[in-house]
Parts: C-alpha cells; structure tokens; sequence
C-alpha cells in the first residue's frame, strides 16, 4: 500500500469500520490472518486436554464477571465456555505470559466480533506479541508501569492545568488509567466507542493508547478542574469512560488536535527512559525486558 493510499485508508478507518467488516479488517491489521496456524488451536487445545494450566484458578475467577450483562456471556450465552478455552489454550501457547486480568476482557471483546473462537485466539495472540510490548503482561507489570510514567509526563507538557489540579488534590492518575491501558479500554468505555478505538489501535498501534488517553482528559478538562477533593476527582475519572458516547470527538481530538503534540519517537524515548529507571529502582539486570517500537 503506498503512502496515498494508506492516509486514504486511515481516514476511512477513523471514520469507523462497518461492522460487517470489522472482523476481517481487524484480522488483516493485526496480522492475525498472516500468523494463523489453520489446526493449530483446536490440536493445542486437545493435547493438553486433561491438564489443568496453572493460570485456570485466576482464569475462572474472571469468567463470571467478564461483560456479566451482555447476552452472549450471560447465564445463558454460550461466551463463557468459549472464553474459558480461549484462555486457557493461550496460558498454553505463551505460559511465559500466561494469563493476566484484562486479558479477559479483551478475548471477550474479539469473540463480539470475530466469526470463531480460533480467530478470536490468533488475534489475541497478536495484540499481546506484537502489537502491546512483549513485557506488557508480564516482569511485575513493569513496561505497563513504565507506560503509566510516560502518560503523567504527557499530562504535565500538554495540560498543565489539570497536571497540577491533580497533585494539589493528591490524586494519582494512574490509579485510574493503569487498567485503561491494561485492558485496551475494554473496561471503562461503551462497546461502540470500544469498537472505533480498537479500529485505529489494530491500524496504529500502541501509540492509540497514549492519544486516547491524553484526549479523554482534555475533552473532561474543564469539569475535571471544578473537582474539588480527590474523591470526586476520582469519581468523575471512573465515570467519564463510562458516558464517552460522543466517539467522533474523542477521536478527532485524539488523532487530529493532538497527534502533533503526542508523536511515536518522543513516546518511545520517554518509555525507554522510565524503564531504565523502573529497572534500577527494582535491582533488575538490564536486559532482563524487552521492548519494542511504539
């Protein structure tokens, strides 16, 4: 695809994808269609049949509260049992992750839209191993804490106002944002939002994270700075995700107002930085996580 072609292509994503090609488009994105093994999964699934994955007991704790008031993983949807195979079959694929809370909700969010369970397996594989940061789930979370660093700076240098709002009430922002990112927003935004997120995040990758997150704030600025105790400036943080209906401004400001001010090199300096430094507060040898370009 060449460059006119593929700022062509971004506009219409941005715009939305219909939701009778999400799936496909979502598959072709993220690579999953590229790095599926057709067989794979169910023989995964079969020659561990029996075996019990250390990671089950965390898993099941998550399947009942995974989307509780959607149908499909109701009482009665059949979600839950794909969900739980989905799981299950990744703690096997890549025990070095495993199975980390979040992942839930993003496995269950791709089976709202993927045709099958096993597309749904082979696009999780690829948000975790190439799209998210090979460490995002594991090492004690640390690339994911380094990231929650990166977005406090971004805060202090874009909206200075609230930066400071925020530390005369005491109120630490990542106590908040930390499971936006953990769970690709999965937890906190309303499924059509979800879905026009996820659409430029399978497109433009981790860099969708920081934007949206910095856009968020700044559409919520003004009712943020009226907060006066850090209890409501913790209320109105959890909340605002929740009635984030008007998805064409958040992403217009995300990806238009604020993509000169929020670009992938100055990011990825930023991670690289806090990582270092993460390492160092933890006594952990430098090579010892890796990383890869935002």
């Amino acid at each position: 695809m060449g460059e006119v072609e593929y700022k062509e292509f971004k506009k219409l994503i941005r715009g939305g994808i219909p939701a009778v090609y999400r799936a496909k488009i979502w598959g072709e994105c993220s690579g999953a269609f590229e790095r599926k093994e057709p067989g794979y999964y169910s023989a995964l699934l079969a020659r561990h049949e029996g075996q019990e994955s250390v990671f089950l007991g965390q898993i099941e704790l998550d399947l009942h509260r995974t989307l509780p008031n959607n149908i499909f993983f109701g009482e009665n949807g059949n979600g839950v049992e794909k969900l739980r195979r989905i799981l299950v079959a990744y703690s096997w694929h890549n025990p070095s992750i495993g199975y980390c809370q979040g992942m839930n909700l993003i496995a269950a969010t791709l089976l709202l839209t993927q045709s099958n369970e096993e597309d749904a397996f082979w696009t999780l594989v690829c948000i975790l191993e190439h799209i998210l940061p090979p460490d995002y789930y594991t090492g004690q979370l640390l690339v994911s804490q380094a990231d929650q660093r990166v977005l406090k700076e971004l805060v202090k240098e874009i909206l200075p106002r609230l930066h400071e709002h925020f530390r005369k009430l005491g109120v630490d922002l990542g106590a908040v944002t930390f499971s936006w990112f953990l769970s690709i927003y999965t937890d906190c935004f309303p499924v059509e939002t979800l879905f026009r997120v996820w659409d430029i995040f399978f497109l433009q990758g981790m860099i969708t994270l920081f934007r949206v997150a910095i856009a968020l704030l700044k559409v919520n600025e003004k009712k943020l700075l009226k907060c006066q105790t850090s209890a409501s400036m913790y209320g109105y943080l959890k909340s605002m995700t929740f009635s984030t209906y008007q998805v064409d401004q958040l992403i217009k400001t995300a990806f238009v107002s604020l993509k000169p001010l929020i670009k992938r090199s100055v990011v990825q300096a930023k991670r690289d930085r806090h990582i270092s430094q993460i390492k160092q507060e933890f006594g952990i040898l430098e090579d010892a996580i890796e990383t890869k370009p935002i």
